[in-house]
């Protein structure tokens, strides 16, 4: 690991620290005023309203599907993100490749492997079409002995620059210290300056790829693409968290609600059978709420309340008019 990627990986991780901390203070501070809000009763009439709209028939049971459906694809998203962000950290370790045994993938960053350049006459004449684009992702294989590196092959080996180079072996070359690879990406004319050991080869293409996908895996293997994805992981994790307070706090104070209304008894005779219920009336800002024992019922429009007068030693009843809404004039 150069300096360069140490400062790099640590300049990364004060960030992800910083935005954990800043987005912490602030969802927290978030969730304790709505919480208090909750708590003091100034949320009671919406919660009636929602736990009322729950009730019903049809919306009970689409509520619990929504519920349950919310809770599993967050579980699936967290998992899928810890997944791409082992898959980030490993490929990043292991600069840029992702092996599992003995088969692995890796991202292609530069076309040098996209097309036969007119110079290579050996890619005809041995009819090698197993090109590939920058931005596919390749699958390779583990070479286990330097002599299962054949002329022709394409390898994935690391430079003496640390980098990860994906091109096609087209002669060999003996010294004292063993066989080197000299190679070549199909699309260049030259000659790679640095001719790779057995001990710097990762891999041999196996002509399977994907198009494409490496643009994504490329973004994973960066230090943002790590934090973008630390990051996302932290914000699911803390929503979850902080929305189940509010839930709890919510119900909480639906229970309360519940608790002390006080029923009447309502009867209603219908063929000659006497039916009774507990219920209670709330009326609220021109609304009515009914209750039953088992909870919110319903919400309806209440009728114009009375307004009482005394004249002459008489009390009248009279019915409250509807406010009048002033003239844009006025």
């Amino acid at each position: 690991m150069t300096s360069f990627e140490i400062i790099a990986l640590i300049v990364s991780g004060i960030g992800v620290i910083c935005f954990a901390v800043i987005f912490t203070i602030l969802y927290n501070s978030y969730a304790t005023s709505a919480i208090g809000e909750v708590e003091a009763g100034q949320r009671d009439v919406e919660l009636i309203e929602e736990t009322i709209y729950r009730n019903a028939k049809n919306e009970k049971k689409l509520h619990r599907v929504y519920s349950k459906t919310k809770q599993v694809l967050s579980i699936i998203a967290i998992c899928l993100l810890s997944l791409f962000l082992v898959f980030s950290v490993i490929s990043k370790i292991q600069n840029g490749v992702v092996m599992i045994f003995d088969r692995g993938v890796i991202a292609v960053a530069t076309g040098s492997m996209s097309e036969q350049h007119k110079d290579n006459t050996y890619l005809k004449s041995e009819k090698l079409d197993n090109q590939f684009n920058a931005y596919d992702v390749i699958m390779l294989e583990r070479v286990k002995d330097a002599a299962d590196v054949k002329k022709y092959d394409v390898i994935s080996y690391v430079n003496d620059k640390g980098i990860n180079v994906i091109h096609r072996v087209i002669d060999f070359e003996y010294t004292a210290n063993g066989v080197r690879y000299v190679t070549r990406g199909d699309a260049n004319n030259a000659t790679d300056t640095y001719k790779p050991t057995f001990g710097d080869v990762v891999g041999r293409y196996t002509g399977e790829r994907i198009a494409l996908v490496g643009l994504f895996a490329l973004f994973l293997q960066s230090y943002s693409g790590i934090v973008t994805i630390a990051a996302i992981i932290y914000c699911l994790i803390m929503i979850d968290r902080v929305g189940d307070r509010i839930n709890r706090a919510e119900n909480a104070r639906i229970e309360i609600l519940s608790s002390s209304i006080e029923f009447t008894r309502e009867c209603v005779i219908e063929d000659g059978e006497v039916e009774s219920s507990f219920v209670e009336t709330v009326r609220y800002k021109d609304f009515l709420y009914v209750f039953d024992e088992n909870g919110f019922v319903e919400k309806r429009e209440a009728a114009p309340a009375a307004v009482t007068t005394e004249k002459n030693g008489e009390v009248k009843a009279e019915e409250k008019p509807a406010q009048e809404k002033k003239s844009e004039n006025e």
